[in-house]
């Protein structure tokens, strides 16, 4: 395993496809460099709800503060790893007041440039696949400011988890030409991360995420690997 640069998340060609990739135990997740991002919570004010601000003012939030990323470009798609330590995981929501573990993959709708704090803006929206834990499939967002997260009716986004030895490790991935913002091959896109940790009640608004972009650098297709 090699150490990506700072802010650098260098996804290299494998000729695996989606299906394989998928799988966060793959022998090729062993091949990828690995960043490790730092997390901070969401701050309290910029909450769109006055009651969270108020509820939320004493309470404990933001117990991830670290989500370790690696990427991949296949054959036919390019897929994000996400690790982060999680002691007491939250599976699944089965009463009213339990909330399950959760992580986000986010880019500037544009491919170039938006305000992740915010989650985007009017003009400049952004896009995210989104995990939960206990759900069949995972989600892909658009948000145009801080509230305005709406999930697309129909996309490519897959994704699979495992949790392990006090960690999830959750693989999202997505079609090279699916619809959204706009992946290719030997390119390069801005991407955040947000986690979500159940046991402290975190949900919509309230979350850890990475305050600044990273770059996720696209690496030749594994198609074109003889």
């Amino acid at each position: 395993m090699v150490v990506a640069t700072e802010g650098l998340v260098e996804a290299r060609g494998v000729r695996a496809g989606l299906d394989g990739l998928l799988a966060p135990d793959a022998l090729e997740w062993g091949k990828a460099s690995e960043l490790a991002v730092r997390l901070v919570p969401t701050p309290l004010e910029d909450q769109p709800s006055g009651y969270v601000q108020v509820a939320w003012a004493r309470r404990h939030r933001g117990d991830v503060r670290e989500v370790r990323v690696r990427a991949l470009v296949g054959k036919d798609a390019v897929a994000v790893r996400l690790e982060w330590s999680a002691v007491s995981p939250q599976r699944r929501i089965d009463d009213w007041n339990v909330y399950a573990d959760g992580c986000a993959v986010l880019f500037p709708a544009d491919g170039r440039s938006a305000e992740i704090s915010t989650m985007g803006s009017a003009r400049k929206p952004v896009e995210g696949w989104f995990w939960r834990a206990g759900t069949e499939l995972p989600f892909q967002v658009r948000a145009k400011g801080l509230g305005t997260v709406e999930r697309a009716v129909e996309h490519g986004v897959r994704a699979r988890a495992q949790w392990d030895d006090g960690r999830w490790q959750v693989v999202l991935g997505r079609p090279l030409g699916a619809d959204g913002v706009g992946l290719a091959a030997g390119g390069s896109v801005p991407v955040g991360f947000a986690v979500w940790c159940g046991a402290a009640k975190e949900r919509a608004g309230l979350k850890s995420y990475s305050p600044q972009w990273c770059e996720l650098q696209l690496g030749d297709s594994g198609a074109s690997r003889r």
